[in-house]
């Protein structure tokens, strides 16, 4: 077993920023550090872990498989002593400067985004939000909360892993979309109707059913496809060119009500609520910055 007492922690703070930027430059201005101090450092870190860790290139400092490999432990066990230290610290929303990161969807963004922002901006503060591509597979979404990659995640689909905290924000139901002047659908919409009609999809994600499936209880309905979009906001202009029909949440299809000429359905079938879920690493369970933002997120998206 290592011995700690024969390594010097401090190090851990230098391989973090070295791996944040991959440039020697701006890894010692980050910590506030001289180049030789910097480059002492490397040689140091190098010794420790009998290996290279970073490769001089055209872009900067590279890191080796190594340092790729050991990396998000060591991330996560930095960020568990910062939270350790935090939880002693005052954290005041109107002076500090935070950037929060969080991955959520389209929907999040269409929804959620604009009324969070606002939040902000009415308290003068310096804190920005930076939202994240949505890759949609499991094992990326936990390997990013893990890696501590981004703050917080917003889906419908909770993360089980013993690393993340979860908790259900809202509750959000599917309704059908259809063109304010479609020939066939005025006022009401059947079964049959909708099955008849050719339909805009979302792409299937992989590591789980669509949200109508899952508000279906697991059922799935044979539907004619005419078109896939990326995102849920790309449904309303295809809808409203033509006479197809998607299904989309209800609280979505209300932001853009005024934008298209759209006629909104409650769903034909029975079908349950899609919840929305809140996820954070364990590891930032205690940053004061990080429970104030919850807390922002728990009451936005709540009350929306």
């Amino acid at each position: 077993m290592l011995n700690l007492r024969g390594v010097d922690l401090n190090l851990l703070s230098i391989f973090d920023a070295l791996m944040l930027e991959e440039n020697m430059t701006r890894a010692a201005d980050r910590l506030g550090m001289s180049q030789p101090a910097m480059s002492a450092a490397l040689q140091r870190l190098r010794l420790t872990f009998k290996d290279e860790l970073f490769v001089r290139s055209r872009l900067g400092m590279t890191p080796t498989p190594r340092a790729q490999l050991i990396y998000p432990q060591i991330r996560e066990a930095l960020a568990l002593v910062r939270g350790a230290l935090a939880k002693e610290q005052y954290f005041d929303p109107s002076r500090d400067q935070r950037c929060f990161r969080l991955l959520g969807d389209n929907y999040f963004e269409a929804v959620a985004l604009g009324p969070l922002m606002a939040l902000l901006q009415r308290g003068g503060s310096a804190l920005t939000v930076e939202t994240l591509a949505f890759a949609g597979q499991e094992q990326d979404l936990a390997l990013s909360l893990r890696r501590l990659d981004v703050d917080v995640l917003i889906d419908y689909v909770p993360l089980t892993q013993d690393y993340i905290c979860t908790e259900q924000l809202a509750q959000e139901r599917l309704v059908v979309i259809a063109r304010g002047a479609h020939p066939r659908i005025n006022g009401a919409l059947s079964l049959e109707q909708y099955l008849a009609e050719e339909h805009v999809f979302l792409p299937q994600r992989s590591r789980e059913r669509s949200q109508l499936e899952q508000a279906l209880g697991g059922k799935s309905l044979s539907r004619k496809k005419a078109a896939q979009v990326q995102n849920f906001s790309s449904m309303l202009p295809v809808v409203a060119a033509t006479d197809y029909l998607a299904v989309m949440p209800s609280r979505m299809q209300q932001v853009f009500a005024g934008a298209f000429d759209i006629q909104s359905f409650d769903f034909p079938l029975p079908t349950d609520p899609i919840p929305i879920w809140m996820m954070w690493p364990t590891a930032l369970e205690g940053d004061t910055a990080q429970q104030w933002f919850r807390a922002q997120l728990r009451h936005l998206v709540g009350t929306l």
